[in-house]
């Protein structure tokens, strides 16, 4: 009787192990819209409403959310039209479904346990972490810091960082136009 309790034991511990060390983010190597024993209760169509955290000041509208059968854990999945070379998402994307994650617990009241990425051509399983959220909530206060001009960022633009970053286009200074500008300076301090 021992020995069967001793290895129930053990197992416990390496499962528990095993859960506590597995990775916060999977993948598939192919498109995979949906999920499994689940059903969308909620569409990003015209009319759809925004999820609205006002406490923290976020809002979003996830591609779809789903509500699985026998648990009833809400699943956020947010669709993006593009291709990865890479087996990583984008740092953007990541922080974008992770505001999902935080918008619904506002919303619904639950946490979801995870979320699905899906590219053209991969599918991300991104589990919901406390350092994940904890990232986001740094991120979304640096840029209500930006907007609120409490700090200035030194931006030393560079095509293959700022690509994908959350900032562009949105609180970063360094937009378009002002590309050419900054150029133009350049290019009239080096004649002087």
């Amino acid at each position: 009787m021992e020995p069967i309790i001793g290895g129930l034991i053990l197992s416990s511990i390496i499962m528990g192990i095993f859960y506590i060390f597995r990775p916060a983010i999977t993948y598939k190597n192919k498109k995979q819209l949906g999920v499994a024993r689940a059903s969308a209760i909620y569409l990003d169509e015209k009319g759809s409403k925004m999820l609205i955290d006002y406490t923290l000041g976020l809002q979003g509208k996830p591609d779809m959310i789903f509500e699985t059968w026998i648990l009833k854990h809400y699943i956020p999945l947010e669709i993006k039209s593009g291709k990865l070379k890479e087996d990583w998402p984008h740092q953007g994307d990541l922080y974008q479904l992770a505001t999902y994650f935080i918008l619904i617990e506002s919303v619904y009241g639950k946490r979801p346990p995870y979320g699905k990425l899906v590219y053209s051509n991969k599918t991300f399983k991104v589990r919901n972490t406390a350092k994940l959220r904890n990232e986001v909530l740094a991120v979304a206060g640096q840029m209500r810091d930006m907007l609120e001009d409490k700090i200035e960022i030194k931006v030393q633009p560079d095509y293959i960082k700022c690509r994908h970053c959350v900032c562009k286009d949105t609180v970063c200074k360094w937009t378009e136009g002002e590309r050419k500008c900054s150029s133009k300076k350049k290019k009239q301090t080096k004649v002087k």
